[in-house]
């Protein structure tokens, strides 16, 4: 009797908690604004002036936003996930700590950034050069630990109708990119062209928020 081959077999497709799928959303949106922060910060180590306005709003949106609603729904779904997996409350409460670590520091370097915005022309000191560094990797690594140890343990450990059904103390319908924050920061980046800089005059291939290429050189008669 002949075996079906593994690669013949019907594929089985899982519903994912709306919720879930918000936070990825959520999730890839700061990825690609960190990705444009990164590259202002790496203007600052070139010893260029970065563009303290836009960094402004990017320390003011990943600040603010995930305050608002993304980290007290994933705080939230952490107690239940505890409750329901104990082997991971240790990581979860780092996880939560990080939560606060990421206001503190956001809060810290949007005054800092704002000041350095009204000097003008002044170039960022190393002190707010590596608590932005730090900002910046404390968030990737935070992210990174979420969408590859706690949202697959979520979707294994808690059913998706008992996922639909939690009081997350916040609605799915709080606004996400269609917030009026986020726009205007989009508006910006996109009109500017801002998330294409690296320094020394050089560009990205692409920016990873808008899609924006580097335009190309006109012809040479």
């Amino acid at each position: 009797m002949r075996h079906q081959h593994e690669g013949n077999a019907p594929r089985r497709f899982t519903m994912k908690a709306s919720i879930l799928e918000r936070l990825h959303a959520d999730h890839y949106r700061y990825e690609a604004l960190l990705c444009i922060l990164d590259r202002q910060l790496h203007i600052a180590v070139c010893q260029e002036i970065p563009d303290y306005r836009l960094l402004y709003q990017l320390f003011h949106y990943l600040t603010e936003q995930p305050g608002e609603w993304h980290h007290p729904v994933e705080d939230r779904l952490f107690d239940r996930l505890a409750e329901r997996h104990p082997e991971s409350r240790e990581l979860l409460e780092v996880l939560i700590e990080e939560h606060r670590r990421i206001d503190i520091y956001g809060r810290e370097l949007e005054v800092k950034v704002r000041n350095l915005d009204e000097e003008s022309e002044a170039e960022m000191d190393l002190t707010t050069l590596n608590l932005a560094r730090a900002f910046s990797e404390l968030y990737h690594h935070h992210l990174y630990t979420e969408n590859h140890r706690i949202f697959p343990l979520l979707e294994t450990s808690l059913p998706v109708t008992e996922l639909e059904d939690m009081d997350l103390g916040a609605s799915l319908k709080a606004p996400a990119e269609g917030s009026p924050s986020f726009q205007r920061l989009y508006r910006q980046i996109a009109e500017g062209r801002t998330g294409l800089q690296l320094g020394r005059g050089e560009q990205a291939d692409f920016c990873p928020l808008c899609g924006a290429k580097p335009q190309a050189a006109p012809p040479t008669s």
